[in-house]
């Protein structure tokens, strides 16, 4: 079963283009903490892929973690997919329901400390 069902910006970022630090870190954490696959990567750029969720990095060295923005990963089992990453000394928030354009998804929030992007998982709450 597909877990990732896409990826969708919250802030004004390009998901094919996230400035990162350093590509080598960045893409580290993508492959190894949500279990991405890497589609392409050189020195200053990396596209990974984890089912229907494609994201694009660019390196930026004067990048700033505190201007880092975020991204939204519709995901098929929120439960499952707060399971895979607990125990990982990540900076998971709980689970809740939030409402947007009219319709209720179950979320939770992730914050990345190296490049400070904040992810939202989700699942719409079927009506």
């Amino acid at each position: 079963m597909k877990q990732f069902k896409g990826v969708y910006p919250i802030s004004d970022d390009d998901l094919s283009a996230l400035p990162v630090k350093e590509i080598g870190p960045a893409v580290e954490f993508y492959t190894t903490v949500l279990r991405f696959s890497v589609v392409a990567s050189d020195e200053a750029t990396a596209t990974l892929q984890r089912d229907d969720a494609r994201l694009g990095l660019v390196r930026k060295p004067d990048h700033k973690p505190e201007t880092a923005g975020s991204c939204a990963f519709a995901v098929a089992d929120l439960d499952a997919m707060r399971a895979e990453l607990d125990g990982r000394g990540l900076d998971l928030g709980g689970i809740r329901i939030d409402e947007w354009n009219g319709k209720k998804y179950r979320v939770f929030f992730l914050r990345e400390a190296e490049n400070g992007y904040c992810y939202c998982f989700n699942q719409q709450i079927a009506s």
